[in-house]
Order: C-alpha cells, then sequence, then structure tokens
C-alpha cells in the first residue's frame, strides 16, 4: 500500500476548511446575535490621597487600576526566605572565624 499524497492533501485541506469556516461562523454569529450591552463604571475622583497608609499601594496604568491591601503586620515571602538564610550565613560565619 503506498502513501497517495493527493487523497492526504485533499482531506487535510478539507480539514483546514471546515475548521476555517466553523471558526469565522461562530465570530460572526457572536459578534451580531450576542451584542452585549457594556457596562459603564463611573470613574472615581483622581485625587491623590494624602493620608495613604503604608500598607496601602495603588497601581495605575493607561489601562487599569488596581488598589492592594496588605495585612498590618505583613512580611512579603522573599523577605522571609531571605532571612531565613541570612540568619544561618551569619551563624556560621561567625562560628568559623571564633576558631581562628
Amino acid at each position: 500500500m503506498l502513501f497517495d499524497g493527493l487523497k492526504w492533501y485533499k482531506r487535510t485541506a478539507l480539514i483546514y476548511a471546515i475548521g476555517t469556516w466553523t471558526l469565522l461562523g461562530s465570530c460572526a454569529y457572536y459578534t451580531f446575535f450576542h451584542c452585549d450591552e457594556r457596562v459603564i463604571i463611573p470613574k472615581e475622583e483622581e485625587g491623590i490621597e494624602e493620608d495613604a497608609k503604608p500598607n496601602v499601594r495603588i497601581i495605575k496604568s493607561s489601562h487599569m487600576s488596581a488598589k492592594i491591601t496588605y495585612k498590618e503586620d505583613f512580611v512579603p515571602y522573599s523577605t522571609r526566605f531571605l532571612k531565613l538564610f541570612s540568619s544561618r550565613a551569619e551563624d556560621t560565619s561567625g562560628s568559623q572565624n571564633d576558631e581562628k
């Protein structure tokens, strides 16, 4: 049984055509028949908060605005991780200096 390239080419082209038309058809269907009414969110006043707490970070860009509030006694995981190894490194270096 030899490989028939012409049959393989036709079948592959048919599969790609079906996929392309399905994609275009679904895009057209959702564009014209499922019109979603956009929700308009009123903009907040963009004044700078003078009494901003140190545990509140406001990130603003041209596309979005986010307000992140940390706990009062929050310590980032990276700082905890670095303190874990820095305290061990200080302990080992101190004992080596005492022996010399």
